[in-house]
């Protein structure tokens, strides 16, 4: 029996040198000969819908044309979408895709509640993750060599510019209002914008709102008795829209408005029934808004509509282009990692690229492109300045 057991642990040894390296298909999470799983989670309804649905379009659209074009080394994308509105439900829907879909890589297209409330868990993990949308600190700090970050900048980032446009548009501003969601993406900006202002010498004037409010008459009334020049607002394009409708019979009707990310949305024009509203500003995370008559927008809302059909009121919107480009983004990341896949072979491929943009696949440049380094990992800081114009969003340079 020792004899036995001597020849078939060497047959065994030798039949695992004999077929070499495991295949393709079993080299990493989500990888067969054929196809790599990608996942993907953010909120389908509840308030943050407006990002999590459109970064799904965005993102299968994006898919389907790389797929239409041959797919990856090989290989076609499978994108596996969860919705999660709640920090519950992301960290749900995170280990759902990363334990049970076994996917290769997570798309974070939540937001920042979702972004925030998942980062530990992909941390641990390790899995290679691209936040998409998530603004907040808590999915950026500490540094994780697993984690890259997409078209939407770091707070510190948007809080500048914010604080920039309030300035171009009304040089001699002394007093600024903040008015401030109370979930986590308006808090993170609120948290840098602060130092910008006590650096300029200014202290504003701050209210705060709950998620999805439609009632601003006392945080307006507030600014308004304060005699605000100006009033930033971090929120959504819906709470944006209400508070400023509301802000000329409150007292507010000479300030100038300036609207975070979130609230720059064609969405808001009906809310604040105004089509060309002369105060109001915010700034883009892409060379043009979906609307726009520029080439590289057009050929994306184009393919949007034929995949779609005919878009609703505010779509497509930025956050299809962001999922739409970030396809493309980590579709680039997936090809120079090469054939055989890993996570270290990812983020290592990942962590190299620069100046990567969807054209380079075949894709509409619908997003500026993206660098990162082994020890930056935001691949994009460019912001273009926005207004309203013609009932849509247009950017009006830097």
């Amino acid at each position: 029996m020792h004899q036995f057991g001597r020849l078939c642990g060497a047959a065994l040894l030798a039949g695992a040198l004999g077929f070499g390296a495991a295949p393709a298909e079993a080299q990493a999470p989500g990888v067969t000969k054929d196809e790599i799983t990608i996942g993907a989670l953010g909120a389908l309804t509840g308030a943050t819908s407006f990002m999590g649905g459109p970064g799904r379009d965005g993102l299968q659209l994006g898919i389907e044309q790389i797929n239409a074009a041959g797919g990856i080394n090989g290989r076609k994308i499978k994108l596996v979408y969860e919705h999660a509105f709640t920090p519950a439900e992301s960290v749900a829907a995170a280990k759902k895709l990363v334990e049970s879909d076994k996917v290769f890589a997570l798309i974070l297209s939540s937001g920042s509640t979702g972004a925030a409330a998942a980062a530990n868990y992909v941390r641990e993990t390790g899995v290679p993750t691209y936040n998409l949308f998530g603004a907040t600190p808590i999915i950026r700090t500490p540094f994780a060599k697993n984690v890259f970050h997409g078209a939407m900048p770091d707070a510190p980032t948007s809080a500048q510019a914010l604080v920039d446009r309030v300035y171009q548009a009304k040089p001699d501003a002394k007093k600024i209002g903040l008015l401030v969601g109370t979930y986590s993406f308006p808090q993170s900006n609120k948290a840098a914008i602060l130092p910008i202002l006590e650096a300029r010498g200014v202290k504003p004037v701050i209210e705060e709102f709950d998620q999805d409010s439609r009632d601003f008459t006392s945080q307006l009334i507030s600014m308004a008795r304060q005699r605000v020049d100006a009033v930033i607002v971090l929120g959504s394009f819906s709470e944006a829209g209400f508070a400023y409708k509301q802000a000329p019979e409150k007292g507010l009707a000479n300030a100038v408005w300036v609207l975070d990310g979130s609230a720059v949305n064609d969405a808001i024009v009906p809310i604040i029934g105004e089509r060309d509203p002369k105060n109001v500003w915010g700034y883009s995370n892409m060379p043009a808004f979906p609307a726009q008559d520029h080439p590289e927008a057009v050929k994306f809302r184009q393919a949007w509509i034929a995949k779609y059909g005919t878009p609703p009121q505010g779509r497509p919107n930025s956050y299809d282009m962001v999922g739409y480009g970030g396809a493309f983004i980590l579709a680039k990341a997936i090809e120079a990692a090469g054939e055989n896949l890993t996570w270290d072979g990812l983020i290592g491929a990942w962590s190299t690229m620069k100046g990567a943009k969807p054209s380079d696949l075949g894709g509409a440049d619908v997003i500026f492109p993206e660098t990162f380094s082994e020890t930056d990992h935001q691949g994009n800081r460019a912001l273009g300045r926005a207004t309203i114009k013609g009932g849509l969003w247009q950017t009006v340079g830097q």
